[in-house]
Order: C-alpha cells, then structure tokens, then sequence
C-alpha cells in the first residue's frame, strides 16, 4: 500500500486519512457540545484520538504490501 507522500496514494491510504479525520471531527463536535466534560466523555475523547492519530500516520507511511511469493504459497499457484 502507497502512503500519502507517494506519487500514486492507495485508495484505502485515502479511506484511511478521512476515517481518521472524520473521527477527530467528531471528537470536536463532542467538546464543542458539551458545557462541562464529564468522566464519560473525557474517555471517549481519550479512546478516539490515538485512534484518529495512529489512522493518519499509517496513512502517511503505508503499509508494505507482501512479496508476490507469499500470495502464491497461500493459494497454491
């Protein structure tokens, strides 16, 4: 899989980045709506944003793709 810095980006390197920004963009709403953050809350926002930020930076590097070799044992060609 390309990473975003690559001349040609994977399709699922893009899915990943908005996934990842639409989970920080919810993480806004929900300071922005709330008047006082409760324990709930905080920890929602706590779960989302590794989540958002580690979606982001796997994005920008990519994930190697297996050699050809390895496709071939697991399917018997």
């Amino acid at each position: 899989m390309n990473g975003l810095t690559s001349s040609a980006p994977s399709p699922s390197v893009i899915r990943l980045t908005v996934s990842g920004f639409l989970l920080m963009l919810v993480q806004s709403a929900l300071l922005l709506l709330s008047p006082e953050l409760d324990r709930a809350s905080g920890m929602l926002i706590w779960i989302l944003t590794p989540l958002a930020f580690s979606a982001f930076v796997t994005a920008l590097i990519g994930v190697p793709e297996p050699p050809e070799q390895h496709w071939r044992q697991r399917h018997g060609r």
